[in-house]
């Protein structure tokens, strides 16, 4: 057996131990598999859609026919759900149990790229570091799309970094796009990458290799249109989802106002959904709606309590989001220095976190500071060493491909929020970078690679 072979099963066998400790763990000190299963509203939603496919093959929120159809979520996670399902039951802990394999899935991923680029032995490391890394295995605990999405980035990686056809590219870069819409960069980021390649490959090759980017964009868009036209027919609208919009205004743009006026204290109360912050002033979402009553949406219901949750109101849903998008766009440019500050201050808040949480607590929430500002050390070492080497290495850059472009995508669609789930899919990504060799060649196509 060679060795790289000997070391992925290793791999193999030391995410089934984490994933099978983790559950065991869990299970001792909380009585149950699933006890962080529905830790965000969020989750609940889709495993009601799932439920709905399986039982009625209609894509709903509602618990009970009628099935109105849903277009607040994309289909992504919810496929991935229902077909687990029909495996395993709607049991929420045969499905978290189910979908640790996604964990192992990742790490056999992330060791057949790393092996591509340094030794099997450091590849085996970067591999452990990712299986050990602690937000990646709490939230596979959460029936939410976070685990899912970092398994289809490391396999959109491996199929660009083995220079796959643009068919498996293209489709798997709009299964991210329909897991997360939030994930759209991602295919600008592997469409450049393959733009890269081309430029660098066209001067010694004689095929057209500029037809590559081509086909993975159409075949990334025709993909991703077959949902939008779904919506199209059900709803009206060709577009992705309903809730773009609204998450632009009552979260991003909320986060530059509160930015500007010195009130980012406040954030997890002015942002906040918990039904015991309710009553908290969410000043900032208030004056939203009141500019969307000024555009003459001036029916009760049309507010941050229904929409920024995704309920449904009787106004149309991607009229709404168009509004809120266009309110969301004026608060930020009539802030462009704040937009901007803010925009870079939570990327670099996104690569360290929880240190921020350690150093100045925000209001409302309880925090151990020391463990914060411990545990957020930890990936600030690694967000810094990372820097330091491709600050460095300039000529490197280009040379670091897709987990570089990949991971700039991630931190772009998810400032100026902080939510460490957005994280999770980067880690890989900057774990290799923290490892590739500064003098010898590697893989990392196209041009030179990390090399003095």
């Amino acid at each position: 057996m060679k060795q790289p072979s000997r070391h992925l099963l290793a791999i193999v066998a030391a995410a089934t131990f984490v994933h099978t400790a983790l559950l065991i763990v869990v299970r001792a000190r909380t009585g149950a598999v699933d006890t962080y299963a529905f830790q965000s509203i969020d989750a609940r939603e889709y495993h009601t859609i799932a439920a709905n496919l399986v039982d009625h093959a209609a894509f709903s929120q509602n618990p009970a026919p009628p099935l109105r159809p849903d277009t607040w979520r994309t289909p992504g996670y919810p496929f991935f759900l229902a077909g687990l399902m029909l495996i395993v039951g709607k049991s929420p802990a045969a499905l978290l149990v189910a979908q640790q394999l996604l964990g192992v899935l990742s790490a056999a991923l992330l060791f057949a790229i790393a092996a591509r680029h340094i030794s099997p032995r450091r590849a085996t490391v970067v591999t452990l570091l990712f299986l050990l890394e602690p937000y990646h295995v709490y939230y596979s605990l959460w029936l939410m799309s976070t685990t899912l999405q970092t398994t289809l980035i490391l396999a959109i990686w491996l199929a660009l970094d083995r220079g796959a056809k643009p068919l498996w590219a293209g489709l798997l870069c709009a299964a991210l796009v329909l897991t997360w819409p939030g994930a759209l960069f991602v295919p600008i980021a592997a469409f450049a990458f393959l733009m890269t390649r081309a430029w660098h490959q066209h001067r010694t090759q004689s095929h057209d290799v500029w037809a590559i980017p081509v086909k993975f964009v159409w075949i990334c868009g025709i993909a991703t249109s077959t949902w939008m036209f779904r919506n199209a027919v059900v709803a009206g609208a060709f577009a992705l989802s309903d809730q773009s919009g609204i998450v632009l205004a009552y979260f991003k743009a909320t986060e530059v106002v509160l930015w500007s006026e010195g009130r980012t204290a406040d954030r997890y109360l002015e942002t906040s959904l918990d039904s015991r912050q309710l009553d908290h002033s969410h000043r900032v979402w208030d004056s939203i709606d009141l500019r969307l009553f000024d555009h003459h949406y001036d029916k009760p219901e049309v507010n941050w309590r229904n929409l920024a949750q995704g309920n449904r109101t009787d106004a149309d849903s991607f009229v709404l989001s168009s509004e809120l998008a266009l309110i969301a766009v004026e608060m930020m440019l009539d802030l462009p220095l704040s937009t901007l500050g803010c925009g870079l201050t939570r990327i670099a808040q996104i690569l360290t976190f929880p240190l921020d949480l350690g150093l100045a607590p925000p209001n409302g929430v309880t925090i151990n500071r020391a463990r914060s500002a411990l545990v957020g050390g930890v990936y600030t070492l690694l967000a810094g060493w990372v820097m330091f080497r491709l600050i460095r290495h300039r000529s490197a850059l280009v040379s670091a491909g897709f987990p570089l472009l990949c991971t700039l995508a991630l931190l772009l669609a998810a400032t100026p929020q902080t939510d460490p789930r957005f994280r999770v899919p980067m880690i890989p990504m900057l774990l290799l970078l923290a490892f590739v060799p500064t003098r010898r060649a590697t893989n990392f196509h196209p041009a030179e690679n990390l090399s003095s």
